[in-house]
């Protein structure tokens, strides 16, 4: 008697592929029945599913970049954890030259330099 099959939902990526690789090979040599072959290939899609979910599960997990100042943070996308923290030497390392763009003056010494001196704005 076979042994049961876990439920997909409870296996690992590694098994649900492995599971997966060989339903298809089982499926490609044609020799199973056409009852059989239905229940396999149904259980092949729920596999792949399975699969996939892990997959994004995985990537949410892995990180999100955050960065705030010259900071790279890793978050855990689940529990919102730091993984990790490092410096980006960002713009540091580029050397400035005749491409970078100078900051905007602030609103106020705009209107400064519009007006002069001399000038009052009321």
């Amino acid at each position: 008697m076979p042994e049961p099959t876990p439920p997909v939902d409870q296996l690992t990526f590694e098994a649900a592929l492995g599971e997966l690789e060989s339903i298809v090979t089982e499926l490609e040599r044609g020799e199973t029945a056409l009852e059989q072959t239905i229940a396999r290939f149904e259980r092949g899609i729920a596999l792949a599913r399975r699969c996939e979910d892990r997959l994004n599960e995985a990537s949410s997990k892995v990180a999100m970049l955050l960065r705030e100042g010259d900071r790279v943070v890793e978050v855990d996308a689940r529990s919102g954890r730091v993984v990790s923290e490092t410096h980006d030497p960002g713009d540091e390392i580029v050397p400035d030259g005749p491409t970078a763009r100078p900051e905007p003056p602030h609103p106020a010494e705009a209107q400064q330099s519009l007006l002069g001196d001399d000038d009052i704005p009321f």
